[in-house]
């Protein structure tokens, strides 16, 4: 594990670009809890409406939105607590690191292509033509198929699989069950069976993306399935053949998107969001949870329910549900006396005139 990184809050706040209040020199070991955070912590409070807070912790200093006065407090002020966070976390838990170590347990083709400071862990096995980037990381039970290219400093956990003929970029991370270029969803009815179409196409990920754990991402029918750069895929999310994911795309939990659906820049389905196949969802695009996409969304919008309608109607729509009992007992109320007044007008008027 090596030894716990240390910093001064001096050197935080010129890595977290924060205006410091505060003991330059103090230095800290880790990042806690707010209620939690003791003497040597980092602590955050991304939301004003809570400082009160930092009356109570004992953290040797927080991260704070500016503006925030805590008199007698280390403060480091910053336009975004969260993302400041996150980089702190970053200084405090650096990437791994690849050893360079290759296990004799590993099987690797001879005419696989590894760069260099590659490690490969036992039971990994590595295809012929295979090509691995400077700095990768293999770990056990990981399978890159032939021909598949892993680009600088990916890591794959224990039991993620590559496909032959697959493309990844630097820095990609694909967490444990992760198969990419599995098959893709492709059959042909001839009114007796469901015929196979083979999917020879490949899967193009770019730069700086992780894939959570048993996550799948199909290969094409013929062309390629692509993931964009940037783009954090979060467990158990299914992408289907021939996909077109846009740059810093977010797929939350158990996210299904059927093939040939296209996915613009920035979007963010939330869980178990389901996605119809060849229609395209825009730019800077969000879909609540559960929601259900049948038609192509325009960008920006912001979406909810199935099928999916603009949020601020479904949540009219939605506070109307409730009311729908006592509404059908009214209607039903009003129907007996419209039917009351309707007798008696009958009973008022000639015979053989209508009302």
């Amino acid at each position: 594990m090596g030894e716990k990184p240390l910093f001064s809050l001096g050197e935080l706040a010129e890595k977290l670009g924060a205006e410091l209040i505060g003991d330059a020199s103090l230095r800290v070991s880790r990042i806690a809890p707010i209620e939690q955070a003791g003497d040597g912590d980092l602590t955050f409070l991304s939301d004003p409406k809570k400082s009160s807070h930092l009356k109570e912790t004992r953290a040797a200093a927080v991260i704070v939105p500016k503006g925030i006065k805590a008199p007698g407090k280390n403060l480091l002020l910053v336009e975004n607590p969260y993302a400041a966070f996150a980089k702190s976390q970053m200084l405090f838990h650096p990437r791994p690191r690849s050893t360079g170590e290759i296990s004799p347990l590993a099987s690797i083709h001879p005419e696989a292509n590894l760069g260099e400071n590659v490690s490969v862990a036992p039971f990994a096995c590595i295809e012929k033509g295979a090509v691995i980037g400077n700095g990768c990381i293999i770990h056990p039970h990981v399978f890159v198929g032939e021909r598949s290219v892993l680009g600088k400093e990916c890591i794959l956990y224990s039991g993620a699989k590559v496909y032959p003929a697959c493309r990844l970029g630097d820095r990609v991370i694909l967490h444990s069950g992760v198969v990419i270029g599995s098959d893709g969803f492709g059959y042909a009815w001839d009114g007796r069976e469901h015929l196979k179409i083979p999917q020879v196409g490949g899967v193009v990920i770019g730069n700086d993306v992780e894939i959570g754990a048993n996550s799948t991402v199909d290969r094409g029918t013929l062309g390629n399935t692509v993931i964009g750069e940037g783009v954090k895929i979060d467990n158990l999310v299914q992408v289907g053949h021939n996909v077109k994911i846009g740059d810093r795309v977010i797929l939350v939990a158990q996210v299904g998107i059927a093939g040939s659906t296209e996915v613009g820049d920035g979007t963010i389905l939330a869980g178990q969001v389901g996605v119809a196949g060849h229609i395209r969802i825009g730019k800077g695009v969000k879909i609540a949870a559960q929601s259900g996409i049948h038609n192509t969304v325009k960008d920006g919008e912001i979406l909810c329910g199935t099928p999916a309608i603009p949020v601020k109607t479904f949540f009219k729509a939605a506070s109307i549900y409730q009311k729908l009992p006592e509404m059908r007992k009214k209607l039903r109320q009003l129907e007996k006396k419209i039917d009351g007044l309707e007798r008696k007008l009958e009973a008022l008027m000639p015979q053989g005139e209508d009302l």
